[in-house]
């Protein structure tokens, strides 16, 4: 094994965290209770689906894969903005789940980003 196949694969059990927690986003306004709030359960249904989608293509890629972790980081950004943004601050689970759910995201996604660059060497360049 080199050590491109031993980075995909230590990195994809990483994005592979990322994948269930956009699962959690998904399902957790119905688990927790709030879904009463049709603008909040609609965003943590579409950045769940949203997140988990790109954690799993981020496994699959054979290429950069950069870009999937970038965008993973964005959306765990707006997981943690999102409570203020749709002005749904009143309900602590919620708030409190997006918050600490959308900081996993974006520390697992930006952890992910050093790994899913190849830097050819000189020495493989040949």
């Amino acid at each position: 094994m080199n050590a491109t196949t031993s980075d995909k694969i230590r990195s994809g059990g990483i994005s592979g965290w990322n994948v269930a927690l956009g699962v959690w986003v998904l399902i957790s306004p119905f688990v927790m209770g709030y879904r009463q709030n049709t603008n909040f359960l609609w965003n943590n249904v579409i950045i769940g689906i949203a997140i988990a989608l790109i954690a799993l293509l981020r496994n699959m890629a054979t290429g950069p894969r950069a870009v999937y972790s970038w965008l993973n980081v964005v959306l765990g950004i707006w997981l943690i903005i999102s409570p203020f943004a749709l002005r749904f601050t009143g309900n602590a689970l919620a708030l409190w789940n997006n918050i600490i759910v959308g900081i996993i995201v974006t520390a697992i996604a930006a952890s992910n980003v050093p790994s899913s660059e190849h830097v050819v060497l000189p020495s493989e360049a040949r």
